[in-house]
């Protein structure tokens, strides 16, 4: 029997074996760069995955193959918001509206005046269970109606940055009221956010840098004020921090909102770049040489110490569980780190092992009473 001769239901699941994980997600801890779809919208793709290889080879062999494998190809997409429309009736088309799981919007332009907004018509038509937006930090801040901070956006020169919101199957079935358009930020009972806000680096080239604010929806959320960032925080259960060197006093604002997440089960934190990784040389070249090397690195572990010691006042108050520190992958770092968590977290979370970055809540340990020692 020939290949092509197989029932459909056997094909389908020969081609099953192909599918792979969303791309971007592989690359949702490094630094945030833009890549924008060739057309006008696309299917995740990396070059150097052989079964994304092999599948795209194989929807151009036959229809019959073609029909077969667009589910698994666009399982993850990339998306201009300009091209909402057309990709919406090709999905229609190709009745395949059910099999799209992520979509990474790429927004690199305004479009408060679009009626209804892209992102409402987007979660309407399209039952994704995650959706993330890479854009620059004032578009950001537009597409969420929140007033970040900017005045030393310029001191950063942070291009991008990355929000990435998880829903529940159940939540993809809710719909938008176009006439009544709630904020994006609470638009769904979002389950998980991560946040990836870039690199700081160059900003410690500047005189006082520790004066400067970094542009981030998380520093304006953080204080009081915002009905839809409450709501937000109230639905999470995981969330995720990622950023380069952020300066300890930007992270005590991402620990304030934090705070907020009332039913936080999951932290994951990732504050350098990985091992091996040339950002911090490059940076520094492009910035010529005006850096004191010492500076992100005290940064950093003032951060741990703050982490460790809300992580233990949540211990009191919240049902956080697991605390995931990703910086001990850093050989160089990774036994100050492991020393500092484990010292202020005794007692109440167990570490998992070293070189795990994974510290386990103690369910049957009584909360912490009293003032935290440093």
């Amino acid at each position: 029997m020939e290949f092509l001769e197989l029932p459909n239901e056997v094909l389908s699941r020969i081609i099953s074996f192909l599918d792979t994980p969303s791309p971007f997600d592989d690359n949702l801890l490094q630094k945030p760069v833009l890549e924008r779809p060739k057309d006008e919208f696309q299917m995740q793709f990396s070059e150097t995955e052989p079964r994304r290889t092999a599948l795209k080879s194989l929807s151009s062999l036959s229809r019959l193959l073609r029909s077969l494998t667009l589910p698994f190809l666009f399982k993850h997409v990339i998306l201009d918001p300009v091209s909402l429309s057309d990709f919406i009736t090709f999905l229609g088309q190709n009745d395949l509206q059910q099999r799209v799981s992520s979509i990474v919007a790429v927004v690199s332009g305004h479009y408060n005046h679009v009626h209804p907004a892209w992102w409402a018509r987007l979660l309407n038509e399209v039952p994704t269970t995650r959706l993330s937006i890479i854009a620059a930090p004032h578009i950001l801040a537009e597409l969420t109606a929140v007033s970040a901070w900017s005045t030393d956006a310029w001191a950063f020169d942070i291009p991008y940055q990355i929000l990435c919101f998880d829903q529940s199957p159940e939540s993809t079935r809710d719909k938008i009221d176009y006439e009544d358009l709630p904020n994006f930020l609470d638009a769904r009972p979002w389950t998980s956010l991560t946040v990836n806000e870039g690199s700081s680096v160059l900003a410690y080239t500047t005189y006082e840098y520790f004066f400067r604010r970094t542009p981030s929806l998380l520093s304006a959320l953080s204080p009081s004020g915002s009905t839809s960032g409450d709501s937000l925080f109230a639905s999470l259960t995981a969330f995720q921090y990622v950023a380069i060197f952020p300066f300890y006093n930007h992270v005590d604002e991402v620990l304030k909102c934090i705070q907020k997440m009332t039913r936080l089960q999951k932290l994951s934190l990732k504050l350098c770049p990985d091992a091996g990784s040339t950002i911090l040389h490059d940076e520094i070249i492009a910035a010529g040489s005006h850096l004191d090397i010492n500076d992100p690195w005290n940064e950093c572990e003032t951060s741990w110490r703050l982490i460790a010691h809300h992580v233990a006042a949540l211990t009191s108050v919240g049902v956080l569980r697991e605390l995931h520190m990703k910086d001990v992958q850093i050989e160089g770092v990774r036994e100050s780190l492991e020393f500092t968590l484990n010292r202020i977290l005794k007692g109440y979370w167990t570490y998992s092992g070293e070189r795990t970055g994974l510290w386990l809540r103690n369910p049957d340990q009584l909360p912490p009473k009293g003032p935290l020692t440093t």
